[in-house]
């Protein structure tokens, strides 16, 4: 792909009892300057009106495509997001150039998808993505982190990125886990903070505040998270909503999963390795990545 122009774009929403977002998200991606070739919307077996409203839609714009899965046990942030992600992208059957997991509790600008697929015009770039801004009241409030990390609210992958990944994998911390690996493999992973993404809802805050720090830590051990980062990560949280005990919750989360054999892990050993190497340069050197961090170029 040369130009954003000329991109193929797929678009992929797994959503689950998502009926009070959705409408604003359809609205917001049906008014971009530059539409998707197709967006498949993938109800995980909702009970409240979001198969009426994706039906609806469907009806309404042509590029738009639904899916209806059987619900799966309870709701999931890592494997039952990621298995209804891959559905979707089964049933796509596009030659698509880049392909996004967009959730279903985001709005955004006219301009968010030209924007964010401009940044693919960089050979070298294989995960993009706008900054995310939690909508608090009237008050746009950022969630804060580096602009190498690509929030798996709105993630955008180059194909043969997609490819040298293996897709997502099933884990709590799946959008970790993607980066890190992209990164292992030579590309750049971005996120835009003039391109503005408003999320309607705390990552992980339908399971309520706590546990969805909780959560949080879970998905940093199943991702292979070094256990000082962690600790470093748990301190930083403490001072944003829930102020203190989100922070407390995350590392609970975390050092606890080493006693639960339940929990799903990376087995990818190089891939952890990988991972803790890169977390530990970023503790000495202010949240940095080495500058000699890719392999090759493509």
């Amino acid at each position: 792909m040369t130009s954003a122009a000329t991109c193929r774009l797929l678009v992929i929403t797994p959503c689950r009892d998502e009926a009070r977002f959705l409408p604003a998200l359809i609205q917001a991606v049906a008014q971009q300057s530059y539409l998707p070739a197709a967006w498949i919307l993938v109800d995980d077996g909702s009970r409240d009106e979001t198969f009426a409203i994706m039906t609806q839609a469907a009806g309404q714009y042509p590029w738009i495509k639904t899916i209806r899965r059987h619900r799966q046990g309870p709701r999931q942030l890592g494997p039952g997001v990621v298995h209804a992600f891959h559905d979707g992208l089964a049933a796509a059957r596009l030659d698509y150039d880049v392909v996004a997991k967009l959730d279903a509790d985001l709005e955004f600008g006219p301009h968010c998808f030209a924007a964010i697929l401009k940044h693919f015009e960089n050979p070298r770039v294989g995960m993009a993505s706008g900054t995310t801004f939690l909508k608090v009241g009237r008050k746009l409030v950022s969630e804060r982190y580096t602009d190498f990390h690509v929030p798996g609210q709105a993630k955008f992958y180059r194909r043969a990125c997609f490819a040298d990944i293996g897709g997502l994998q099933p884990v709590y911390g799946w959008d970790i886990v993607d980066e890190t690996d992209a990164r292992r493999h030579g590309w750049l992973t971005l996120s835009d903070p003039a391109i503005v993404l408003i999320h309607h809802r705390l990552q992980g805050s339908s399971f309520g505040a706590v546990r969805g720090r909780i959560i949080w830590g879970q998905g940093a051990y199943a991702s292979g998270s070094h256990p000082l980062f962690a600790l470093a990560r748990g301190i930083f949280r403490m001072f944003e909503r829930p102020w203190l005990i989100g922070g407390l919750a995350f590392l609970w989360g975390f050092f606890s999963s080493y006693l639960d054999p339940r929990l799903q892990r990376v087995q990818d050993q190089e891939l952890i390795h990988y991972l803790r190497r890169e977390q530990l340069y970023r503790l000495c050197h202010g949240n940095k990545l080495s500058p000699g961090r890719l392999k090759h170029v493509h």
